[in-house]
């Protein structure tokens, strides 16, 4: 087919055209400036394996223009990290430091850690990845519970990690702040009660609870994630959130015996569960227990009777008597009357308020674990040690109150008593007041020593715990650590804001410190609780 003759001149007209113009644009054209991530010879390995909370420090070399990079140069860097796992949407950026020396606080998994540097005069960005696996190690270790001096009204988590405190290591290590670290976000309230209730023997089946004075939260008992809401603890919840206790009722080992305990809003709940070797909690609080007249329950229960005569004892500090309900029963009854020829006090009127209390020396120890209830108690001015006998009495023995003593005279700085904890081994309480801690050996009628006095006048005694654990089976087989032989103080410094904790080994028997070794943490608050974490090591 020829092309019609018309055409040619067209197109030589527009060839003519296009020769003709000139093009007014102003390009400029340049290499683009060398940018390059040399991670030779710098010592780095090709993956890390790191434990939660250990600082990662990596240093390669950056190189600008044949030069290595220098801070005047027009270079940007972000580190990240995130999941390796495909489909998790987990991101953080970690540093804008050309050299990453940060703690990695993502929770137990593997990552990558990435680098990227941008040229800030073009945009153009570098790489460089390299994987990392991060270890939970919260399986064990001794837990502290403080309110937070940079955020009052607020509650966190210290993890303390020592050959006294945990089984098998040889390692000393401290994280605080970790609830905020690993939920991102403040836990409201002011502290109340950290306890982790061995509800399975399986590691990670059973949960911490972390009770303020706000709420009730269940947190993982291998890395402190938030497991629970309030309301999850419940069949049906109440419709105020409003704790004054959280606690254990049973030794742990009367399969479906053991309850967990509750008082919120001035009403007592419990959870009764079945001790089990694989399986985790499956139950949850039921009703609240009723009773006609019952007063201002004190933050307090009787947590280790080692009995199937009680599902609770709580204390009516309005009408100064102990309060019973039966196992699965929804009532809170007194107890039968008491012969005070051969009891110390009436349980049914005590006449004195509640101050604290703790579990400790019984009729037995070991696997049975039938331990005494000691409480400090107040009437007008004048403070007794009352001895109560939960354990191995039943709602109509007539001797319930095993012992009442007299603590005015024997005590110095009673009246300033922040914190107690009582021997499950010797004849002896720990108290707390003002600087110091107190030994107060009850049976011997001889006025209390001063066990330990604060480095400073400023710190003020907050907490002190002994090393034990209400479970008779993880208690008596030697599952938890230096049980009985090891202390913990806390102190409060209000001018500087600090709080403090000292571990001290002890002398089971008489309570005596053993000063020539201890371990002492700042913790970022005033600490309220401290309890062993579980663990099956």
């Amino acid at each position: 087919m020829k092309h019609p003759s018309y055409l040619l001149p067209s197109l030589l007209a527009l060839l003519l055209v296009a020769s003709c113009y000139s093009d007014k644009g102003n390009y400029e054209y340049h290499e683009l400036e060398r940018v390059s991530i040399d991670t030779t010879g710098v010592g780095l390995l090709s993956e890390y394996s790191i434990m939660r909370f250990d600082t990662l420090m990596l240093d390669p070399k950056v190189w600008f223009e044949g030069h290595e990079a220098t801070d005047a140069d027009p270079l940007t860097y972000t580190w990240t990290i995130y999941s390796a796992h495909t489909g998790s949407s987990y991101i953080d950026t970690i540093s804008t430091q050309r050299v990453l020396n940060t703690s990695i606080t993502a929770a137990g998994g593997n990552y990558y850690v990435q680098l990227v540097v941008t040229n800030t005069n073009d945009g153009i960005r570098q790489f460089f990845r390299i994987p990392v696996s991060v270890s939970e190690i919260f399986d064990g270790g001794w837990m502290v519970f403080y309110e937070r001096a940079d955020q009052p009204g607020y509650s966190d988590v210290a993890l303390v990690f020592n050959p006294w405190t945990k089984l098998n290591v040889r390692y000393n290590r401290y994280y605080t702040n970790l609830y905020e670290s690993t939920n991102g976000e403040l836990l409201p309230g002011r502290p109340i009660r950290c306890l982790d209730i061995a509800v399975s023997l399986a590691s990670g089946n059973n949960y911490v609870g972390l009770c303020t004075d706000q709420t009730l939260v269940g947190v993982s008992e291998t890395g402190l994630r938030r497991a629970l809401e309030f309301g999850e603890f419940f069949h049906s919840a109440p419709s105020t959130e409003a704790p004054t206790w959280y606690g254990e009722h049973g030794s742990g080992v009367m399969s479906g015996q053991s309850s967990e305990v509750l008082i919120n809003d001035n009403k007592v709940y419990t959870n009764t569960y079945s001790f089990s070797a694989t399986e985790g909690r499956t139950t949850r609080f039921g009703v609240a227990k009723f009773s006609d007249g019952v007063g201002t329950l004190a933050p307090w229960n009787a947590e280790v009777p080692n009995t199937l005569n009680y599902g609770v004892v709580v204390y009516d500090q309005t009408n100064h008597c102990f309060r019973h309900a039966g196992y699965n029963m929804a009532r809170l009854e007194q107890f039968g009357p008491q012969d005070l020829t051969t009891a110390a006090f009436d349980v049914n009127n005590t006449g004195m308020d509640f101050v604290m209390g703790d579990w400790g020396k019984g009729e037995s120890a070991g696997v049975g674990l039938r331990p005494y209830d000691y409480i400090i108690m107040r009437r007008a001015d004048d403070y007794y040690l009352t001895v109560s006998n939960f354990a191995t009495s039943n709602a109509s023995s007539q001797n319930i109150g095993v012992g009442l003593y007299p603590m005015n005279e024997l005590c110095p700085d009673i009246q300033s008593v922040t914190s107690m904890t009582s021997s499950h081994v010797g004849s002896f309480i720990y108290y707390g007041a003002k600087d110091k801690v107190y030994t107060f050996a009850y049976d011997s009628k001889q006025p209390a020593s001063i066990a330990w006095e604060a480095p400073s006048a400023d710190e003020e005694v907050t907490c002190v715990r002994i090393m034990k654990y209400y479970h008779g089976s993880v208690y008596g087989y030697g599952m938890v650590p230096r049980y009985d032989n090891l202390v913990h103080i806390a102190t409060w410094n209000a001018t500087t804001q600090q709080g403090h904790l000292y571990e001290y080994l002890i002398n089971p028997a008489s309570g005596i410190l053993k000063t020539e070794r201890s371990y002492d943490y700042p913790i970022p608050g005033k600490v309220k609780d401290m309890a062993w974490k579980f663990s099956m090591q």
